[in-house]
């Protein structure tokens, strides 16, 4: 008995793609008995494909098999060998010989993790990929654990790593400090990879990641940074830096191998340090202690809200480049998060604050740093950027309102409100594009029903709605992870994912 498969089987694919990977033969067999069987059995010891059914050995003495997978299969590439043996009786309870083996490698290019504030260092919350929404299905859920002798519980905005959700869940005491545990759960299960505990009273921030570690940030205390293994929890390096427990500092930025954030004992410097061993690059002076974080473009530049300016660095050296004056905002301290975002046309997209008009958003030119428009509305302080578009929650609209604003000209191609029927009263959370839906959810103010949308990006129409809406981001794998509220916090995790 002679098998002789072809070899290596390959096959490369984005995540989300359909697999298509094929493996052919020959074989050939000689002085059998008479009235013997051959049945040929195919199995891949690695779980990565899906064991074909045992099937008769094709009597022109080639097979095939279009091989499938057997789950999922996440960003990267998946290595092992099928084996192929030649059986007396169709349940291989008898064989004609030993497996013979081949060799395969399947590649999953990754859409890029979601690794910080707004999913990357454009702070665009794009991802480009397409979604049937009305085809994802609930893989797994988890809730945050309670915490003795907390008042409430909850879980901060998540990042992922390749394969891997991370987490900061805890809760608040009665004097107002902190209980937190960073957690790190398998994307295709939800089981427990790892966790790692922050001393009691350290007030710890959303994670960031750069795809393969995770970062935990931890304010208050003498170690700002703390870089674990994505998969194993193991400590990478820390960077030390003492802050002050109420310095405005949140998750990092990761672009190109290396990690921008602030720091200082009051938030009032900017670092750049090598993203896998924490070796500081450089630090200079942050103006205007407003919450943010970095924002890179495609070439040299690092962006942050200084007061009426967007402040410009060189990502190399941290000097001082041409910065952004921004005449419709008054330097007055933004009520959250005030993140610019890299747009599609070598353009910076920010809010524009002040009290007596609110939150308008600005489009400039990151070349000549003039500015190119302002919107008529104020809108929230989360917003997508993708598609030639800026789509943005109209800040105390009634009913509420999602705009979908060309990014060339401001003008609104169209405004989604949810059906009056749902009696939603306001947006939560943020929005999320990618190339055919807009992810945004909405909510009850008084009885806290929420609800999750996918929208059209082109006619702004509803796709699909679920209930308990939330803080939203997908994976480089492609799946749709969503923090949603059970009480009066997000403490709620489901991943969902299209089979």
């Amino acid at each position: 008995m002679a098998i002789t498969p072809k070899g290596p089987v390959t096959a490369s694919i984005g995540a989300g793609e359909p697999l298509t990977a094929v493996l052919e033969g020959t074989w050939q067999a000689s002085n059998l008995p008479a009235g013997s069987a051959v049945h040929l059995k195919v199995n891949d010891p690695t779980g990565t494909f899906a064991n074909p059914a045992v099937q008769p050995a094709p009597a022109n003495g080639t097979f095939r098999y279009d091989l499938a997978p057997k789950n999922p299969l996440l960003s990267g590439d998946h290595t092992g060998q099928l084996e192929i043996t030649a059986c007396r009786d169709s349940a291989c309870a008898q064989t004609w010989g030993t497996a013979v083996r081949v060799d395969f490698r399947v590649s999953v290019a990754s859409l890029g993790e979601w690794e910080t504030l707004n999913r990357d260092s454009t702070h665009a919350s794009f991802v480009p990929t397409s979604f049937d929404p009305t085809a994802l299905r609930v893989a797994w859920e988890w809730d945050a654990p309670e915490v003795a002798g907390a008042l409430e519980r909850y879980i901060g905005r998540p990042a992922t790593t390749n394969g891997s959700l991370i987490v900061v869940a805890g809760g608040t005491a009665s004097d107002g400090s902190q209980r937190n545990t960073m957690f790190a759960f398998n994307e295709l299960d939800g089981t427990e990879r790892w966790k790692r505990p922050v001393p009691n009273g350290i007030r710890a921030v959303a994670p960031a990641s750069n795809g393969q570690l995770a970062y935990l940030v931890t304010v208050g205390t003498d170690t700002l940074l703390t870089a674990l293994d994505g998969r194993t929890g193991s400590v990478a390096f820390t960077y030390a830096q003492a802050t002050s427990p109420v310095a405005p500092i949140i998750a990092p930025t990761e672009d190109r191998g290396q990690l921008f954030f602030f720091a200082g004992r009051d938030g009032n410097e900017l670092h750049a340090i090598d993203a896998r061993n924490g070796s500081r690059l450089w630090a200079v002076p942050r103006f205007a202690l407003q919450v943010t974080t970095p924002t890179l473009d495609d070439g040299g530049h690092v962006y942050y809200r200084a007061g009426p300016m967007i402040e410009a660095v060189d990502r190399t050296t941290g000097t001082s480049t041409p910065s952004i004056y921004d005449y419709n905002s008054d330097g007055s301290l933004h009520p959250g998060s005030v993140t610019a975002a890299y747009g599609s046309r070598t353009n910076v997209i920010a809010h524009s604050y002040m009290p007596a008009f609110g939150a308008r958003l600005s489009s400039f030119s990151a070349m000549s740093q003039r500015l190119e428009w302002i919107t008529q509305y104020p809108y929230g302080t989360f917003f997508a950027v993708g598609n030639g578009a800026v789509y943005a929650q109209r800040s105390g609209a009634s009913p509420v309102t999602l705009d979908a604003i060309d990014e060339e000209t401001s003008r609104i191609r169209w405004s989604w409100t949810p059906p009056a029927a749902d009696q939603q009263t306001r947006f939560i959370d943020n929005v999320v594009a990618t190339r055919n839906v807009v992810f945004a959810s909405t909510e009850n103010a008084a009885t806290g029903v929420s609800v999750l949308w996918a929208i059209d990006v082109g006619t702004g129409q509803t796709l699909w709605r679920q209930e308990k809406g939330g803080y939203v981001v997908i994976s480089g794998s492609r799946t749709v992870y969503v923090v949603s509220k059970t009480s009066t916090t997000l403490d709620h995790v489901r991943a969902m994912r299209v089979p």
